[in-house]
């Protein structure tokens, strides 16, 4: 750490508790806790932004791990929610608006439904 010896941190405690004196000394500790505290909570911060840079930079080189779905999440749900078969200009947005309600309604229906089985099973 500090490369200092048991004897060398015992003369700087003792030194310590001269100067700054027994009854402010817990105090002085108390801040220097807080501190480190402080301390180690920017760097983790800063590790995980770090991290999360490392996958946006990695994503967008096409350098991401094979079955990594992550970067999905930084598309706006719009996006996210097309059907796997859509292509880009195939239909309009007015068809695809009705197709995306249908398949919706279809969801819902299918909810209604596996929520009544489970009452009936239940």
């Amino acid at each position: 750490m500090l490369d200092l010896s048991w004897t060398e941190l015992f003369f700087v405690g003792v030194l310590a508790l001269i100067i700054i004196g027994p009854k402010d000394l817990p105090e002085l500790f108390q801040i220097f806790g807080r501190f480190t505290a402080k301390l180690k909570r920017m760097y983790a911060g800063m590790q995980g932004s770090m991290n999360q840079l490392t996958k946006e930079v990695n994503i967008v080189n096409g350098k991401a791990q094979p079955g990594d779905e992550s970067w999905k999440a930084f598309l706006p749900e719009d996006i996210r929610n097309l059907p796997a078969d859509f292509t880009p200009g195939s239909m309009s947005a007015e068809q695809h608006a009705k197709r995306r309600s249908k398949i919706d309604e279809a969801r819902k229906q299918a909810d209604v439904a596996r929520k009544a089985k489970e009452q009936r099973n239940e």
